[in-house]
């Protein structure tokens, strides 16, 4: 009977610890000195004097891979070798966290003070080094080769020298640029060209574009002259004039034309090509405009007047839809790439009701819609949106 009643003392005793255990899990727990001062923000604390906190040390990753450890687990690797350090688990790897000895002189991104020595920024072994700005690689070094290639532009306020050959697409020096072979893809823009003697200059080879160095009479240029300006085209825009019996060949630069290249004149000129203006510009008038497009004068838009169904063209500004002898549907173009462009359509003749006009298109984020207008007279102006998706009504 005794030994049934110590029996039930232990049974209570060992669910007793049980019930306790299952609590302080779901609790926080402090470990160390003043165990009944916990911070509130932790849910687990150590605190001591004397002693630290101890992590799993592994000898490799191997076996707890298997397990497929979550994002955030903390490991010591002990491998024995130069890996040996502190590693967290993200993203599905283990990534190191310090580098022993050596996490005095990691590299900060407000700069490190280098002192005696020689400091070093990059692989230790056949990597490549990339360098990223605005999540795009702007520079990047061959871990192979060492060549360094450079994504955009490359500006150099004072000298560019190169022991072997430089090669770019463009390349900007504001001082000098010295180098045994010049190999550029596009344009070479520079501040000081040195050659040893005036009679020495660079020439490209328009099939390799490789740049060698030649030598010239000295007296090449000593009989030309510029020419006056031309205001007539030109295929090339400029052109060679030979002088008469001993007079100076002269350079002439031609106007511009739809057909031709060339500098601006101050007569009736007109252009080709699709031109880009990055600033404003001031039109009928002088001085500085006060907007993007400032008219010192009288505007004039495009318009069309049809009598059938049409689409819209990128040359239209304003369309007269007659329905006189019937009805007449306008439809607009996709809105993609047109961003703030305006068309103005407006119904005339004597259709009156029975001979509506039909505006279809995307219009106020609904594709395939159909704005009818009943009424002669009666007209509505359509805009593109900022996202070139849809036209939306300004103004009826």
């Amino acid at each position: 009977m005794l030994l049934h009643y110590k029996t039930h003392i232990r049974v209570v005793v060992v669910l007793f610890f049980c019930m306790l255990a299952g609590t302080q899990l779901k609790a926080q727990l402090k470990i160390g000195d003043q165990p009944t001062n916990i911070n509130k923000s932790a849910l687990l604390e150590l605190q001591s004097t004397k002693q630290g906190f101890l992590l799993p040390r592994l000898t490799d990753t191997a076996t707890i891979n298997t397990l497929t450890p979550p994002d955030g687990m903390l490991i010591y690797l002990n491998a024995g070798n130069a890996g040996n350090g502190l590693y967290l688990r993200k993203s599905g790897f283990w990534q190191r966290i310090t580098i022993d000895s050596l996490s005095n002189t990691n590299w900060s991104v407000n700069g490190n003070t280098i002192g005696t020595g020689n400091a070093k920024l990059g692989s230790l072994d056949a990597q490549s080094i990339s360098i990223i700005t605005n999540s795009l690689q702007r520079i990047l070094v061959d871990g192979n080769s060492g060549d360094v290639t450079v994504a955009n532009r490359l500006n150099v306020t004072k000298a560019i020298t190169g022991s072997d050959s430089i090669y770019g697409k463009n390349l900007y020096a504001q001082d000098s640029v010295k180098g045994n072979n010049f190999v550029v893809a596009d344009s070479l823009y520079l501040k000081n060209l040195q050659s040893t003697t005036s009679t020495q200059i660079l020439v490209i080879n328009p099939v390799t574009g490789a740049v060698s160095q030649r030598t010239l009479d000295p007296d090449l240029f000593q009989t030309w002259a510029i020419g006056a300006f031309a205001n007539t085209d030109n295929a090339n825009g400029l052109e060679k004039k030979l002088g008469s019996s001993g007079q100076s060949d002269s350079l002439i630069l031609h106007a511009a034309s739809v057909n031709a290249p060339g500098g601006v004149s101050t007569l009736t000129q007109s252009f080709a090509g699709t031109k880009s203006f990055r600033d404003s510009a001031y039109v009928g008038g002088t001085g500085t405009p006060n907007s993007t497009l400032q008219v010192g004068g009288s505007v004039s838009y495009h318009i069309r007047t049809t009598t059938a169904s049409t689409t819209l063209l990128v040359s239209d500004y304003t369309v007269l839809a007659n329905t006189t002898g019937g009805a007449i549907t306008v439809t607009l173009p996709a809105a993609t790439g047109l961003a703030g462009r305006v068309y103005v359509i407006k119904k005339i003749g004597t259709g009156d009701i029975a001979n509506p006009l039909t505006v279809t298109g995307n219009i106020e984020g609904v594709a395939s819609t159909n704005y009818m207008i009943y009424n002669d007279g009666t007209f509505v102006k359509l805009q593109a949106d900022d996202t070139g998706t849809s036209w939306y009504i300004i103004e009826r």
